[in-house]
């Protein structure tokens, strides 16, 4: 979701301030990835809108050219873009930028593109979007770019947010397996599970739950000799950075996915919650077919905004919705308020000790 006019306006409210952009800088990383993709929404709404183009300063300001906008062909509508980075206005930067990054945007309901996008959020509940028109078309797009270049001489950086989080987490996962490991930053990703994490309840409370819900899954699998997704050790040494705010609960449960690896490795039973972690309820339940989970990562760095939105309403259902609009948004990640981003918290997990280090997020 990408919010209205304003929010495309970049002298208005992009990170305007970011002038000089230190590669090896997190913050500075995640404040460009995010604006990438807050530059899709704002092409298609510039094509919907038939307006004066107010996208292009969201990558040009950080030494992007578009090098191909990326469309739907079920709807003719703008899903994502390869950027290039060219650098031709001579923007100061230091370290060593990403020859070229492939930018998802996620769910727009205000327009056309809406029914479609809404198939492709269906696909993510029931694990299925590798069987969906957008991620067979990204997958084709990232090996026509890795096919006209070598990937020792250039790098290829993948982002998105939601929904397009989602394409770029699984073909991040794709072309890993493949042997081409992509940096990925992904900003409020889909996931197939239980939002137990934005349940009112003490955590001993949700352990208990996500165990017992790991065990039913595992012995149902077993009993009916189901198909299963496991933990594809190729993808070992691949760490997305996966961007979530708790009080999101489009990706809220990421946070207790991440607690759960723990306590079961605690247990000594990481390898069966790996196991639970490849099987989806809702396949399960549904009789889909079984995919590959967005959320089933071997490794990740986990970037945690723990500021919780403002809303001023008393209208009970508007104060949800608008709360969970700021907490889903892609502006929250290039807000430069130091005291915002003290709240930030980075989360770690690691396949050889599946262990969770708490760290302040740091600069580089």
């Amino acid at each position: 979701m990408g919010g209205g006019a304003n929010r495309d306006d970049f002298s208005r409210v992009g990170p305007h301030y970011l002038t000089c952009v230190d590669w090896l800088n997190s913050n500075h990383r995640t404040t460009v990835t995010s604006s990438l993709v807050q530059g899709v929404y704002s092409m298609q709404r510039d094509r919907m809108k038939k307006r004066k183009a107010l996208a292009n300063p969201w990558w040009e300001s950080f030494g992007f050219s578009l090098d191909e906008p990326l469309i739907n062909e079920d709807d003719n509508s703008i899903y994502g873009a390869v950027f290039k980075y060219k650098n031709d206005q001579n923007i100061p930067h230091s370290g060593l930028p990403p020859s070229y990054v492939i930018a998802f945007r996620g769910t727009m309901l205000k327009f056309k593109t809406w029914r479609h996008d809404l198939e492709e959020d269906l696909r993510c509940l029931f694990n299925n979007l590798s069987n969906g028109t957008r991620f067979k078309h990204a997958i084709q797009t990232i090996e026509t770019v890795l096919q006209k270049h070598s990937t020792e001489t250039i790098s290829i950086w993948l982002t998105g947010h939601s929904l397009g989080a989602g394409i770029a987490l699984l073909a991040g996962k794709t072309m890993t397996k493949r042997g081409f490991p992509l940096d990925t930053y992904v900003f409020s990703p889909p996931i197939s599970s239980i939002p137990l994490e934005k349940l009112p309840g003490i955590d001993v409370v949700k352990h208990v739950f996500r165990i017992a819900e790991c065990v039913f899954k595992v012995t149902l699998a077993a009993l009916f000799d189901l198909p299963t997704q496991v933990d594809d050790r190729r993808i070992a040494a691949w760490t997305p950075y996966v961007y979530v705010n708790p009080s999101d609960i489009v990706c809220a449960e990421y946070i207790g996915l991440l607690k759960h690896k723990n306590v079961m490795a605690d247990f000594g039973l990481s390898e069966f919650e790996i196991l639970g972690a490849g099987i989806s309820i809702r396949s399960l339940v549904f009789g889909a077919d079984i995919g590959e989970p967005i959320q089933l990562l071997s490794s990740a760095d986990m970037i945690v905004n723990k500021n919780k939105p403002i809303v001023e309403t008393d209208n009970v259902l508007k104060k949800w919705w608008y709360k969970f609009k700021k907490a889903h948004a892609l502006a929250q990640w290039w807000d430069p308020n130091p005291a915002l981003r003290a709240n930030w918290e980075t989360h770690s997990i690691r396949p050889s000790t599946l262990c969770l280090d708490m760290d302040p997020t740091s600069s580089s």
